[in-house]
């Protein structure tokens, strides 16, 4: 197995004076989308840029292609370069704790072939456990060069899972609550349900009471329980609108266990056209 896409908080500390670090704060709320940046303000870790779920890491909302669509990767590289990426930079990511946000930024990253980024594990929740520096002054960033590269993570379009629904040749994984995915409690999407066909694996399962990741172990034995002998490769990841999915893409990276790539226009996209087939 490679290197963990994670990185715990005594890692982080001892990489702050390392001139290479692109720490990148991206804390947000799916409902309140100037919430990340109020918290930055508030305080963040020593060297941290803010990055912005909506405007850096999501693209333009059709109505019809979901809450939070890949960004044109030409603009993402764009916004990636104001926060300083070169393409020997150390990047490290962070949200709140749940790791979602962060997970997703990870991925995009990725998807423009960036490879050495990763994933605060605990996220800022971690790093005020351990009473590690925090500020609340920002830094100064020179405009990077980083351009987009091969991909290192798939992406899968709305077609492409409008076929799977014939095929079979790929499971679909829910990362969404239980409630959410039986159709219940939908808060954030017009229409409640999920995508025939699919499993259910809430992103919260992967991490312990204290908010860090499961252990490898621990991770691979849970993932190969819920696909009962199906190829972890044939795995497609999805969720509400591509955010807590890319939590489980993460959770399966870590666990040695890489899966087909993420539907990142999830249910959001999927529910939005009235001919696509739903559960329950």
């Amino acid at each position: 197995m490679s290197a963990s896409p994670l990185i715990d908080c005594n890692e982080l500390l001892g990489l702050l004076e390392d001139p290479r670090l692109v720490l990148l704060d991206v804390r947000a709320d799916l409902r309140d989308h100037t919430m990340g940046r109020r918290l930055y303000e508030e305080g963040h870790i020593r060297a941290a840029r803010f990055c912005d779920m909506e405007a850096d890491v999501s693209g333009a909302r059709t109505g019809a292609n979901g809450r939070h669509p890949l960004p044109d990767s030409g603009r993402f590289c764009a916004n990636m370069r104001r926060l300083g990426l070169n393409p020997d930079s150390i990047c490290v990511v962070y949200d709140g704790g749940a790791c979602n946000f962060a997970a997703r930024l990870w991925f995009t990253l990725r998807w423009v072939g960036f490879e050495n980024v990763r994933v605060l594990n605990g996220g800022w929740r971690a790093w005020r456990e351990a009473s590690l520096p925090v500020t609340r002054e920002s830094p100064d960033v020179t405009v990077g060069t980083w351009r987009a590269a091969t991909p290192l993570e798939r992406v899968w379009d709305v077609r492409e899972i409008e076929r799977n629904l014939e095929t079979e040749d790929y499971l679909l994984v829910d990362a969404r609550s239980a409630d959410r995915f039986a159709g219940q409690n939908e808060t954030l999407d017009p229409k409640g349900g999920h995508i025939p066909g699919s499993i259910n694996r809430p992103c919260g399962d992967n991490l312990t009471e204290q908010g860090l990741f499961k252990t490898a172990d621990l991770l691979a034995r849970e993932f190969e329980n819920l696909l009962e002998g199906r190829d972890p490769a044939s795995v497609i990841n999805s969720c509400g609108s591509g955010v807590t999915a890319c939590c489980n893409h993460l959770a399966m990276t870590a666990a040695g266990l890489p899966s087909a790539g993420v539907y990142i226009g999830s249910w959001s996209e999927w529910s939005a056209n009235p001919a696509h087939p739903t559960e329950p």
